[in-house]
């Protein structure tokens, strides 16, 4: 009769070790996986980030541009012509 109860300890002993090793594994893996998609994520806002800072030094760069063209144009009368002040509030 012990040698009975024995043998079922020792089997159900042997599932649990076996299936929480089994599940300990998956979870390793999901883990990495989820790390690696985080990563993925962080280097794609990055790139855009980097677009996105890249692209308002761009339209800095042109205000500038804009502003220095209307402001090299000379005035012909006491106030500004049309043309300078349509490319000042373009801005």
């Amino acid at each position: 009769m012990f040698g009975r109860l024995g043998v079922i300890a020792v089997a159900l002993s042997i599932g649990f070790v076996a299936g929480y090793q089994f599940r300990s594994l998956q979870d390793d893996a999901e883990l990495a996986r989820a790390q690696s998609d985080q990563m993925e994520a962080a280097d794609l806002a990055s790139r855009k980030e980097a677009e996105r800072l890249a692209a308002e030094a761009a339209r800095a760069d042109l205000s500038v541009q804009l502003e220095d063209a209307a402001n090299a144009q000379e005035p012909a009368a006491s106030c500004l012509p049309v043309s300078r002040v349509l490319r000042l509030n373009q801005r």
